[in-house]
């Protein structure tokens, strides 16, 4: 049986994600899929749209709170809900990548719980003999 690429968990006040990905990149990927799906189920958002991300961070985790956070910053401003995602360019401290996804409408999106931040509380990347897993826990 294939592991799921990302797995969501209580958390206190808060949820927590686990990502799974056999590099940095799908791993990222996996944990913005996570979150996304915190918000609104993943077959309720059409890909009609995409917008570049690029974040900057002083490691990886760095870099994976960024990320995460600037997905939240787009639904904050511009009601973006993501679907799909690609990282172009990864380094230490610098990511590339797409978004592709839809404005939030209340008619269609049955919006789940508010993410107001992905947080340092308890976050690591670990390396594994198959890949990377991450832990985050989001603010609610």
């Amino acid at each position: 049986m294939q592991r799921k690429p990302y797995e969501v968990f209580e958390h206190t006040a808060d949820i927590g994600i686990s990502a799974f990905g056999t590099t940095l990149a799908e791993l990222f990927i996996h944990a913005a899929q996570g979150m996304e799906s915190v918000m609104v189920a993943p077959e309720q958002i059409h890909e009609t749209m995409s917008c570049a991300i690029s974040v900057e961070g002083h490691d990886h985790i760095a870099l994976l709170i960024s990320w995460l956070n600037e997905l939240i910053f787009l639904f904050d401003t511009e009601y973006l809900l993501f679907r799909s995602f690609e990282i172009t360019a990864i380094t230490d401290n610098h990511l590339e990548g797409r978004a592709t996804g839809e404005r939030y409408d209340r008619e269609r999106h049955d919006l789940g719980s508010a993410v107001k931040a992905a947080t340092w509380h308890e976050a690591s990347i670990e390396r594994r003999d198959n890949g990377y897993q991450a832990r985050i826990i989001l603010d609610l």
